[in-house]
């Protein structure tokens, strides 16, 4: 009889212990160590039997034990799928749809719910938690709606978010992807204006942006006029997200008897707006309230030689400690017998005449032309207008040409 020992690596049913072999005289037993199936996935083991010491024999030093592997025969359980999202494209314009892949790996063996969150920056999908099923083909479509509004705003995001779930695992590095969504509404800007104003009152414009905008709106506007009455050039108006802001521009209250003039604001282009393209520009008429001068002008006749100059007077009824200005033309006389005809026997010309304070005569020159041919004594006229400071009393002279052939 032999003592043998078996022990076993893994969990194969193996009984261990010491056991005993009888060796008949042909010299030689088989010792059988039985194992158990089961259905667990595990490692691959072993059976080792070892001969120990005992009566009547001496136990091998090269041959006292031996190993057998037991091989596992059952099949690893299916891999838990890891679940990863991508968008789809990197931007959308707000109207469009964000649309993301959601991907599990391996793929299940059979369709797979997974809940996704969506969530946004910005006014521009609906949020909330969603689920999506992965077929047996790995990845499923995700798509998320966009609204396209009026509303300036500021450009925004929809983000999707795998949550966890029964099934599957979230991918730590992929489990959330974003679309950028861009706001496609650009406020026009428009401009009205106010009632008609006496000079040293305001004019004022209101500046109306449609659809209002996100946040605080700086627009450009040029100031400019008819006459003399503000101070004209480019400033900035700040429209706030409540859609209007109001331009006032301030007039001059001065002594001077002047036409009636105009302010009127233009809007110019800049960033972050359009400027309409039938109110992009308003005008407010502004009166003078200043009364007619006191003092007058008045023109006198004068004569001058073909081919030389005529020079004629202008005066004022009397000194003013004001500036006076006033514009004349020579023109012809067709209503008058022997009138002259321009550009062949006078210059046409166009010029103001300024009276410094204190001054009340001035000189004005009409060129003429020369020809060899006997005529009568010709004749055109000098007509005032447009008096600055002074009121005109007598506003018409006749230039006679004294023929010299």
């Amino acid at each position: 009889s032999v003592s043998v020992s078996v022990t076993t690596s893994g969990d194969y049913g193996v009984t261990a212990g010491t056991r005993t072999v009888t060796l008949p005289t042909t010299g030689s037993a088989t010792l059988t160590v039985g194992t158990s199936g089961d259905t667990l996935d595990e490692a691959d083991g072993s059976v080792t039997a070892t001969v120990t010491s005992g009566n009547g024999y001496t136990v091998s030093t090269t041959a006292s034990t031996a190993t057998v592997v037991v091989r596992d025969d059952d099949n690893p359980p299916p891999a838990t799928p890891e679940v990863s999202i991508t968008a789809s494209a990197a931007s959308i314009t707000e109207g469009g749809s964000a649309t993301f892949t959601v991907t599990a790996n391996p793929a299940p063996s059979s369709p797979l719910t997974v809940n996704i969150a969506v969530s946004q920056s910005g006014q521009f999908a609906t949020t909330g938690t969603r689920t999506i099923a992965i077929p047996t083909s790995g990845s499923a479509a995700l798509s998320v709606a966009t609204t396209n509004d009026n509303s300036d705003e500021a450009d925004g995001s929809v983000t999707a978010t795998v949550n966890s779930g029964s099934g599957y695992t979230v991918s730590s590095s992929d489990g959330s992807a974003t679309v950028a969504v861009s706001d496609d509404d650009v406020p026009q800007i428009s401009i009205t204006a106010g009632a008609a104003i006496t000079e040293g009152g305001d004019a004022t414009f209101t500046l109306t942006a449609s659809p209002t905008p996100a946040s605080d709106l700086d627009v450009s506007v040029t100031v400019s006029q008819s006459g003399s009455f503000a101070t004209t050039g480019t400033q900035t108006v700040t429209i706030p997200a409540a859609g209007s802001a109001t331009l006032t521009v301030a007039t001059d209250d001065d002594s001077d008897q002047e036409a009636d003039g105009s302010v009127t604001a233009t809007i110019g282009t800049g960033t972050g707006y359009t400027v309409s393209t039938t109110d992009g520009a308003a005008t407010v008429t502004v009166l003078d309230d200043d009364d007619p001068p006191d003092v007058s002008i008045s023109i006198a006749d004068a004569s001058g030689p073909e081919g030389g100059e005529i020079y004629f007077k202008v005066t004022l009824s009397k000194a003013v400690n004001h500036q006076v200005r006033v514009r004349w033309e020579s023109h012809h006389a067709y209503h008058l017998d022997n009138y002259a005809v321009g550009v062949k026997e006078f210059w046409f010309m166009d010029r103001w005449l300024t009276f410094a304070p204190g001054e009340t005569e001035q000189k004005g020159t009409v060129y003429l032309n020369q020809d060899e041919y006997p005529e009568n004594d010709e004749v055109f006229l000098v007509k005032l207008s447009q008096p600055e400071g002074a009121a005109i009393a007598d506003g018409e002279a006749t230039m006679t040409i004294i023929d010299d052939d």
